[in-house]
């Protein structure tokens, strides 16, 4: 099943549950035209994502940075991560990802492999992200690993979670001969996320209620410049303008699974004036918010 409604808790994490307890391990073939908002929003999650290029380009987003990933390239992205994908081509972007918990790398939970190669990695608040891009032999290796785990697994077979869980070990091995310094070192700090998640997190309490600068940068005990700084270095966006793709957002959720006027959806994630509400969704969308619920009851019946 694809992954189309990104839903996230207070703090951003996302509510999705990837695989099973069995198989705690999701892969998916997604489009960015068929994503609810045309983008994967701001979320982290517990898992490690890793993300294939198919067609066209995305762009990936964490904290004070981003890098854009095209046709044939793959990323790494660490877990507890907070990141973004949007398309980055006039083509429809095309990607195939999966998402798993750490410990499926271990063997054993918490066994050696994992406290030695693993754990280390995970904890590395300074390793995002990483982009394999093919023109190193081991990162070709890499790519090609996990290709062919997609190409099982789109198969439907019985043994396909076999041939990802080898496919996931074999990468992760490349991964760590190959790339060293991804162990976490002594002198990470945690300051500065904590930070941004702290900004984050009132925003996401709060959006329904009318909320200013002065109180988002009091959340964090921090001047109002030092906010807008926060945020145009980490997630490259004002507070605003975060507040409001998070309330257009919410506002989508409440469209698709409600049938509560616009008015009432307007008034209810924060905005006083149900005309300006769709102004803005409109220019963020390119619909109407009738017309986005129209339409997504349409696609909804053909699935």
């Amino acid at each position: 099943m694809q992954i189309y409604k990104i839903e996230t808790e207070e703090n951003g994490r996302e509510l999705t549950i990837h695989g099973n307890h069995d198989f705690p391990c999701g892969s998916y073939d997604e489009r960015f035209s068929h994503f609810v908002s045309g983008e994967v929003p701001w979320h982290w999650h517990s898992e490690i994502e890793i993300v294939l290029v198919i067609e066209g380009a995305t762009k990936v987003e964490c904290l004070n940075s981003s890098d854009i990933v095209k046709t044939g390239e793959m990323i790494f992205i660490n877990a507890n991560t907070l990141h973004k994908l949007t398309n980055h081509s006039k083509e429809d972007c095309r990607i195939l990802n999966v998402v798993f918990n750490p410990k499926m790398l271990g063997g054993v939970g918490y066994g050696l492999i994992y406290k030695k190669h693993v754990l280390p990695v995970i904890n590395n608040k300074e390793l995002l992200f990483y982009k394999f891009c093919g023109d190193k032999a081991w990162h070709k290796t890499a790519i090609n690993e996990l290709i062919s785990a997609f190409d099982v697994w789109a198969e439907q077979g019985s043994d396909r979670e076999f041939y990802m869980n080898i496919a996931l070990m074999k990468f992760w091995h490349i991964f760590c001969t190959n790339q060293q310094n991804i162990i976490a070192s002594q002198s990470t700090t945690k300051g500065h996320e904590r930070r941004v998640q702290s900004l984050l997190n009132f925003i996401h309490s709060n959006y329904k209620e009318r909320i200013s600068i002065a109180d988002i940068s009091q959340a964090a005990n921090i001047s109002e410049s030092e906010c807008y700084r926060i945020f145009r270095n980490a997630l490259s966006c004002s507070p605003n303008s975060y507040l409001l793709d998070y309330r257009l957002r919410k506002s989508v959720q409440l469209l698709t699974e409600s049938n509560k006027k616009i008015a009432d959806i307007a008034y209810e994630i924060g905005f006083n004036c149900s005309t300006y509400f769709a102004k803005k969704f409109k220019h963020a969308f390119n619909v109407t918010p009738m017309q986005f619920r129209k339409n997504y009851r349409l696609t909804l019946g053909k699935l």
